[in-house]
């Protein structure tokens, strides 16, 4: 579909798991030089450096085809976010500069929506601005931002025999609101108090993931992958669930629902209430088992034909060959 040109991109680290898929969905057609900055470096205890990634010291006119930048909510109050964007965008003045938004306008713990979505838009400028859902860019989020949804390779992700195992890879701190925290919180408190049941999370009390394949271990022998936002975009870590064939409860309303998720068939949708949620855990994990096993393996057959690396690599590399047109 395209042809094998070699893009030379200029990035640096921020999201080890996003990137990952990037710059390997890529391999062939882009060659990534990620600089070395102060706030931070690439964690291979996240992922494995892809290969043919190299780093370098600073920015180099003339090199390049494209620039990649990378931004939140948190930018309106993250200082060395902003300030990372800022610079290199004011050095690059030679080629076209993607940023990529990885989040969604809140953040009320700081600011009102219109007015991250508002300061977000002044920053980028001509910029074109890449979002991970269709939701993202409506009027319901930033208003504006060009969807490419993440795609990963299915061969990345084990699908092991499943352990009568709860667990979440959202944060366990910062952007409360964002993810829902408060929701997810309750219904694990009451998953334990009622049931007896520990829902494990990534960095507090599920096992610490040392590298790539610790983690791919734990979450493919994990029957239940719970996620209790409703405002992030495609985030990774859910697809990563799916690909390794768990079953995947999800409050409702969040973000592209409508376009791929069928309840009961290939995810499990509860409403924001942690006493309902515990309950749907306690009988997924319990006499419905099985049930849990099909949904998991239905939800895995979806996501590798909707979320796939081949779909990814063509959505960037449309983008590539319209900006350089």
């Amino acid at each position: 579909m395209f042809e094998r040109s070699i893009y030379r991109i200029f990035d640096y680290c921020w999201h080890e798991p996003h990137q990952f898929e990037l710059v390997n969905s890529l391999q062939g057609y882009c060659q990534f030089d990620y600089c070395l900055n102060w706030r931070k470096h690439w964690d291979t205890a996240k992922r494995p450096v892809p290969p043919g990634l190299q780093f370098v010291p600073h920015y180099e006119h003339g090199l390049y085809d494209f620039a990649l930048f990378h931004i939140d909510q948190r930018i309106c109050t993250d200082a060395q976010q902003l300030k990372i964007y800022t610079e290199l965008n004011d050095h690059i003045d030679d080629i076209p500069k993607i940023v990529i938004n990885h989040g969604s306008p809140v953040f009320p713990e700081a600011f009102e929506q219109h007015k991250i979505a508002d300061f977000v838009r002044s920053i980028t400028g001509g910029n074109t601005m890449v979002v991970n859902s269709y939701a993202a860019a409506s009027g319901k989020e930033w208003g504006f931002g060009k969807p490419i949804i993440p795609g990963l390779d299915p061969a990345d992700w084990y699908d092991h025999p499943k352990e009568l195992r709860a667990f979440t890879a959202i944060p366990v701190e910062g952007l409360d609101a964002y993810y829902n925290r408060k929701c997810l919180k309750e219904a694990g408190e009451l998953l334990f108090y009622h049931y007896g049941i520990l829902l494990y999370a990534a960095n507090y009390n599920a096992p610490s993931f040392n590298s790539f394949n610790d983690y791919r271990n734990y979450l493919g022998s994990s029957l239940i992958y719970i996620d209790t936002s409703t405002r992030t975009p495609m985030n990774t870590a859910r697809t990563e669930a799916f690909l390794s064939g768990c079953c995947v409860v999800q409050v409702e309303g969040a973000h592209d629902l409508e376009k791929w998720a069928k309840d009961g068939e290939n995810i499990i949708l509860v409403p924001d209430d942690p006493p309902k949620i515990s309950a749907v855990i306690a009988e997924l994990l319990g006499n419905r088992y099985e049930e849990a096993l099909q949904i998991g393996q239905n939800g895995k057959k979806m996501a590798t034909e909707l979320f796939n690396r081949e779909r990814y690599r063509n959505d960037w590399l449309a983008l590539f060959k319209n900006l350089k047109s």
